[in-house]
């Protein structure tokens, strides 16, 4: 066979040495295989069958006695000759791995010109072997060492199966934990999502504890109102705990506990009672028997400081005198009871998640309580008039319009009274426009009580109201009328100015209706007010027709 041909596999574990004896071997022109550890050999042995196998005794996975033995009892590799290649020091060493079943033996370090003409001779057949008289003792000690390595295996995979035993323990503890992870998430999820649509702060408080106890296992869950001037705690709602042992905690909370709960973001896990530096904090751990727990205030897992700027902005946008009140703050505890079970971390994560969820919904909550309070009062404001409370002019035309559409489409009538105060110029130089003012204000309350509810009471503008009547026709919308004049000039409006020097408080009103005297609002409007100028020329505190 030619030499280049010949394929020589080296398995060791030092790579240094691996590329040194790759330069030798390919210097010589033999083809080079090489692995560095024993399985990784006996693989590569069966694939390429070399003509030689050169090994360490010392490998990580395995003796190199045992790949020889293992080698040798292969199909196709038993003539193969195995050189022991090893720095080993051990008294007989040689001999024993020829008892082994290796065919040669060299020390380390190699003289390279000895170990080529080694390799040659070991290729061309020679066999170094141990003297017959000295075979039995030999063999005798490879068993030894043999057995002692097995036994060596044998422990150390005993303790491997306990490893992985622990191992596997581990990660069924880990898999139910992940399971449970896995189930609060959805469970947070749906919660969050239901809990979205709650529109009352107070509500969705008095349902956070049950639903956090349901869909996480604890035991005790309680929320307590802030009084924000006095800082004293009050039960608001709560689960897992007696009203009796509940009405006893009764104490302040200190505010420097609160700024410290707002720098951790709201929410502070007390893993041991022995971490509790503040007092009040403390006396609250105490009374409820607790050590191991979760403590935080709902106001600060948002932002709710933010959310109460826009509002305060919008407020003063608005024109409203009194803004909105700061939010009621709460704070909440939970545990898993008296026994002092901690939470696990994961636990605590999914919490504080939900909670900072909460907070947010909370939140949101209140800040659409306050913008749909805020429409109101713009929507009011927008509606009525600021003096008298009746509705205002706009209102009034848009009114108007929207009765006059609906007359027509159903075809019945509706009339529209023309109400001007009578020597209100005179009034106001004589009592004042204080007074003025608070005589309006009364007319206009007489109106709207001496009306129907379907009725609608609006000032036109200065000392002029209007009253639309819809059903009504004139003749019908005339007795309203007189009632009304009768109404005001009956009324003891209790002027301060003695009564030689106080002006009658009296009305003149016009009188017309649609579709008797008018076809549109516009023409309507005008022959209401026609009527009106006509009881004014007429003497006043009269009622006049169109």
């Amino acid at each position: 066979m030619n030499s280049k041909t010949r394929k020589i596999l080296y398995i060791e574990d030092d790579p240094e040495a691996r590329t040194l004896m790759a330069d030798i071997i390919r210097y010589k022109g033999y083809i080079y295989l090489e692995a560095a550890r024993g399985l990784e050999g006996i693989h590569l042995a069966r694939e390429h069958k070399p003509d030689l196998i050169l090994i360490d005794l010392r490998l990580p996975d395995m003796q190199g006695y045992e790949v020889t033995t293992h080698l040798k009892s292969l199909p196709g590799l038993r003539d193969t000759p195995i050189i022991a290649l090893t720095g080993e020091t051990q008294k007989n060493a040689k001999e024993i791995v020829l008892t082994a079943g290796c065919d040669g033996y060299i020390s380390k370090p190699i003289n390279v010109t000895e170990f080529l003409f080694k390799i040659e001779e070991y290729l061309s057949g020679r066999k170094d072997v141990v003297p017959e008289e000295d075979e039995k003792h030999f063999l005798q000690q490879y068993n030894i060492q043999l057995v002692s390595r097995l036994k060596k295996k044998i422990t150390e995979l005993e303790q491997m199966n306990i490893n992985l035993t622990k191992l596997n323990r581990e990660l069924e503890i880990s898999h139910d934990q992940l399971s449970q992870y896995n189930d609060r998430l959805f469970y947070l999820n749906n919660l969050a999502n239901q809990l979205r649509t709650e529109t009352n702060p107070e509500r969705l408080i008095k349902l956070l504890p049950q639903k956090i106890a349901e869909g996480f296992h604890i035991e005790r869950c309680i929320f307590f109102k802030i009084d924000r001037e006095s800082l004293r705690l009050e039960v608001f709602s709560y689960v897992g705990e007696t009203e009796t042992n509940l009405k006893k905690i009764k104490f302040k909370i200190s505010p420097d506990f609160l700024q410290y709960l707002k720098r951790e973001n709201g929410i502070l896990w007390i893993k041991n009672i022995n971490e509790i530096l503040d007092k009040s904090l403390l006396t609250l751990a105490r009374k409820l028997s607790a050590s191991s727990f979760l403590v935080g205030n709902l106001s600060y897992m948002g932002t709710q400081q933010e959310a109460t700027r826009i509002i305060y902005k919008i407020s003063q946008a608005s024109d409203i005198d009194s803004p909105p009140a700061p939010s009621q703050q709460y704070l909440f505890f939970m545990d898993k009871g008296v026994t002092g079970t901690p939470f696990a971390t994961y636990e605590v994560r999914i919490l504080k998640s939900f909670m900072q969820t909460m907070g947010i919904i909370y939140e949101n909550i209140l800040l659409y309580a306050r913008l749909m309070k805020l429409y109101h009062i713009r929507e009011k404001q927008a509606m009525h008039d600021e003096l008298t409370g009746v509705y205002n002019y706009r209102y009034f035309i848009q009114e108007l319009e929207r009765e006059t559409n609906r007359t027509k489409r159903f075809n019945y009538p509706f009339s529209l009274l023309m109400i001007d105060v009578d020597y209100f110029k005179e009034f106001n130089d004589t009592h004042g426009h204080l007074e003025g003012d608070r005589v309006l204000k009364t007319i206009a309350a007489i109106l709207k009580e001496n009306i129907r509810t379907t009725d609608t009471v609006a000032r036109y503008g200065g000392e002029e109201f209007t009253v639309i009547l819809p059903h009504l026709t004139k003749e019908e919308a005339a007795q309203i009328a007189e009632k009304l004049r009768k109404k005001i000039e009956g009324f003891n409006f209790d002027l301060e100015k003695p009564s030689s020097q106080r002006c009658p408080i009296t009305v003149s009103i016009g009188v017309a209706a649609l579709p008797e005297d008018a076809d549109n609002s516009r023409e309507l409007l005008m022959l209401a007010d026609k009527a009106l100028y006509k009881a004014k020329k007429s003497g006043r505190n009269k009622v006049c027709l169109s």
